[in-house]
């Protein structure tokens, strides 16, 4: 008996949370806004779907809210089947990018609007109305109306109307959108701070790249309505699995060449000028095909006297642009081929001159070579 509830606890720890199984959706029976979705996600974890306006990562989450139903395949929570419930019996909180409050309203009427359609007694709902004011820091503005708060106040408001009836799954859309840079970062780490005292689930859709490596356990790139790569962010930055994901998470430099040498770990690639740079492989490289160098800025390096870091090519500065603590350097290897680079800002590096010709030198290991994106056939 002892061992069977042993299973039965470890079964619990590893099966997944959240499940999309084969799920697919397509509005007019022909083209598909989501195509075969595979997705996991634990419990306690937070996971943002990041990618291009209308790649599917808002219809996925509208699917798992209930506001939209699959076409194919069927979605789980905790293992109980949830795409043939209804969306208030889905146990699941919602944040929506334009706050979506009742301007009729007060505050503490808002956040307790979940409990009351839930026939909770009164004494309860201002118990929890308070608590959860409190948890976004808000709990002298229970009497005031949307109208009266900030942007900021009224994101917080959303965010405590969502954790009141203590969701299973809180999901979000593009909820610091509307807010300034400032604001944003700091309601960012004020999710972040909730996620982890709470322990919520959450799952995040933004187009924000920064947004979605700062706050998240797993990032999900979506494009042409399927996850092109799902990993932790830092795995997602170093290592992208494709092109289009270089690309589009962060900032990278894509020198194109001709795949001349290969082995297990490495592959040489000859840019037009003839120069020859190294980097690590790809699955789905093959020899003497058209390849693609993807270099991140930060890992470019102007080289002094004989540096050389495994990269060397030759290049002339177009332009020099002060951001700061940095200079984010423009130059030109070949006729076709230009190259971002960025210097820091310090007394330590010497800043060459517009218009002169520099060695730029960066670790083999820093850079992957990756086959031109295709985008897949539905």
């Amino acid at each position: 008996m002892n061992a069977l509830l042993t299973r039965k606890a470890e079964a619990a720890l590893t099966e997944p949370f959240i499940s999309f199984n084969d799920v697919s959706k397509s509005y007019d029976g022909k083209d598909y806004v989501v195509f075969g979705l595979d997705l996991t996600i634990a419990k306690g974890e937070f996971v943002s779907l990041l990618g291009p306006s209308g790649s599917g990562k808002t219809t996925t989450l509208m699917m798992l809210a209930g506001f939209e139903t699959p076409s194919n395949g069927e979605i789980r929570m905790a293992g109980q089947r949830l795409d043939d419930r209804p969306p208030y019996e889905r146990d699941i909180g919602m944040v929506f990018q334009n706050y979506a409050l009742f301007p009729h309203m007060s505050i503490a009427d808002n956040v307790g609007f979940p409990l009351s359609v839930r026939k909770i007694d009164r004494a309860q709902i201002k118990i929890r109305v308070k608590r959860a004011l409190e948890m976004v820091e808000l709990s002298h503005i229970g009497s005031r109306r949307p109208a009266q708060l900030s942007g900021g106040q009224q994101q917080r408001v959303a965010l405590a109307r969502a954790l009141v009836f203590e969701p299973r799954l809180i999901l979000m859309d593009e909820p610091l959108g509307a807010l300034d840079k400032r604001l944003r970062e700091h309601m960012q780490y004020e999710i972040m701070r909730l996620h982890r005292e709470l322990g919520l689930t959450t799952v995040y859709v933004t187009h924000d790249q920064a947004e979605a490596l700062t706050m998240s356990d797993r990032v999900a790139v979506f494009f042409d309505g399927r996850i092109q790569q799902i990993a932790r962010p830092h795995e997602l930055y170093e290592n992208p699995d494709n092109a289009f994901v270089a690309n589009f998470v962060g900032e990278n430099n894509g020198l194109a060449g001709q795949v001349t040498a290969m082995d297990q770990q490495l592959a040489t690639l000859t840019l037009s000028n003839g120069a020859q740079v190294r980097g690590r492989i790809t699955q789905n490289l093959s020899l003497d095909t058209t390849g693609m160098l993807f270099l991140r800025p930060e890992q470019v390096s102007v080289a002094q006297g004989d540096d050389n870091l495994g990269n060397r090519v030759r290049g002339l500065i177009q332009e020099i642009i002060y951001c700061g603590d940095h200079h984010r350097v423009h130059l030109r290897l070949a006729e076709s081929e230009l190259l971002v680079c960025k210097l820091p800002n310090s007394g330590g590096h010497r800043l060459p001159a517009a218009g002169s010709v520099v060695d730029l030198t960066w670790r083999i290991n820093d850079c992957k070579v990756l086959a031109p994106f295709a985008r897949a056939s539905s």
